[in-house]
């Protein structure tokens, strides 16, 4: 256990911790977490539902009439240093004295020719372009490019919300102006449409100003009203950061460094949302192409992924209602056969064990197939007590010397794109406690680094992983072109992100 000086007690105490909470953190470290078992990946027909057409249109329509409240859920704090990672290292590197093509092969970037033949294609190309009197199509000189990526490195400085993600003749669009463009097509109740975005405090007035600037041009377009909402990551979910020996990492004015404990720290703030339904997307996974095939897929499917929570959730709720009046032995056999059909889980003859098992948050989440994207996927995990249940499991979360786990692993037929629709009130209207849903054995222990110096940082059990690992779920899947997402600046450069219309 450490002993702390009087100034790491205040600053504990500045972060809402407890020495307790701080010293349980770094016994994270020197312990690690368990990892998962998984039993198989889940698959179509095996975890994974694929509606049909019909079933597509009845859950779509069943949406549409419902009378509930709905708001997106847009995790956004993320800062856009990433997407721009390999530019950084190529200006770091850059030699004048040799080619382009040589700096990139030196520097081991090869994977950037294809990027530097298309840097015009770019949605912010004209913009920069201009700023370095550069009036061309296309940029021809090694010089000129790599002024282009100076300038473009302004970017990263912003949150990724705040990019420009497409050009649509006179106008661009940041990833924060498209969700709402997004927003309008399916979260929206007559005639307003509800948005909420966990961003950084630092940027608040950035996103603030651009508010001011574009909301009424969003509404003019879409005839809709905009209902926004921010907020923070509590600094009470931040954790501590150690040493690579496990010893405290301490600044240059001999301070702790407490940092943001990933995603998972925001289950904090989404169960602080008063709505019936909530839809959850990434920042950097929209696509606005207004009056095309892909919008009338995506709009389509996001709003049966709604109808079918809706229904799921009717279920349930009646069956907590029988239950909880007389609970018969023929309501008690119900029950029992309802979670055995949908959740492969026995559960004793008992009223208050179906109901212990029953009453909470509820997920539909969209599964794409698998391509190749880096990050989780659906599988069927054997939990704790034994029992069978469907979670999204990340790369890190497996025994990866374990040949088996691996194989399981490498056969995942779908990929986790965060589309999620979602409720989190129980029967009474009220929400419930998602942090005891929370399976807090699913942290993650991440290899960073501060001002040059490698640094070990602790994060609490990611927002769809651990952080839902007691809800109930339910995998559908949504087809490929529902997912676009941006991790880095090359990304814009495919397909899906180059054909563009007009705004009108």
């Amino acid at each position: 256990m450490s002993k702390f000086r009087p100034k790491d007690l205040s600053q504990i105490h500045t972060h809402e911790l407890t020495p307790e909470k701080v010293n349980a953190d770094i016994a994270c470290f020197r312990n690690g977490f368990e990892t998962l078992q998984v039993v198989r990946p889940a698959t179509l027909n095996d975890g994974i539902r694929q509606l049909d057409q019909k079933q597509i249109e009845n859950l779509s329509r069943a949406y549409e009439q419902a009378s509930v409240d709905v708001i997106k859920f847009v995790p956004s704090s993320g800062a856009a240093s990433r997407m721009f990672k390999d530019l950084h290292h190529f200006v770091n590197t850059y030699d004048p004295q040799q080619p382009l093509k040589n700096n990139l092969i030196t520097n081991k970037l090869e994977h950037l020719f294809q990027f530097f033949e298309h840097l015009h294609e770019l949605p912010f190309y004209k913009k920069l372009s201009a700023q370095i009197n550069v009036s061309k199509n296309k940029l021809t000189s090694d010089h000129e490019k790599f002024e282009f990526i100076q300038a473009a490195l302004a970017y990263a400085k912003l949150p990724k919300a705040l990019i420009p993600f497409h050009d649509y003749g006179d106008h661009l669009l940041t990833a924060f102006e498209e969700h709402f463009y997004e927003a309008a097509a399916y979260v929206n109740q007559d005639g307003l449409s509800k948005l909420h975005f966990t961003i950084s405090e630092f940027h608040r007035e950035s996103f603030d100003a651009f508010l001011a600037e574009k909301i009424d041009f969003v509404s003019q377009q879409t005839g809709v009203k905009f209902q926004v909402d921010f907020s923070y990551q509590s600094c009470a979910t931040d954790t501590i950061a150690v040493n690579p020996d496990l010893s405290l990492y301490r600044d240059e004015k001999d301070e702790l460094l407490f940092r943001p404990a990933g995603h998972g720290a925001l289950i904090e703030n989404l169960k602080k949302l008063d709505s019936d339904l909530i839809f959850i997307k990434n920042i950097d996974n929209v696509h606005y192409k207004p009056g095309s095939k892909d919008e009338d897929v995506n709009v389509t499917y996001k709003k049966a992924l709604a109808g079918l929570c809706l229904d799921f959730e009717t279920q349930i709720k009646t069956h907590i209602k029988a239950l909880r009046s007389e609970a018969s032995a023929s309501q008690i056999k119900t029950a029992q056969g309802f979670i055995q059909s949908h959740f492969q889980v026995s559960i004793a003859e008992d009223a208050q064990c179906l109901l212990n098992f029953l009453e909470r948050p509820i997920r539909v989440c969209g599964m794409v197939k698998n391509e190749g994207e880096p990050g989780g996927g659906p599988f069927w995990v054997k939990t704790k007590d034994g029992e069978m249940s469907l979670q999204i499991v990340e790369k890190s979360q497996i025994d990866l010397q374990n040949g088996a786990q691996v194989q399981l692993m490498e056969g995942a037929t779908h990929f986790n794109p965060v589309d999620i629709v979602c409720s989190i009130k129980d029967v009474d209207g009220n929400n419930y406690k998602l942090e005891d849903f929370v399976d807090y054995d699913q942290g993650f222990i991440a290899d960073k680094s501060v001002d040059g110096q490698p640094i070990k940082a602790l994060e609490l059990p990611g927002l769809w992983n651990g952080g839902m690992a007691y809800w109930h779920t339910i995998f559908v899947e949504v087809p490929v072109e529902t997912f676009n997402p941006v991790k880095t600046v090359a990304d814009l450069l495919k397909p899906r992100h180059q054909s563009y219309v007009e705004l009108r």
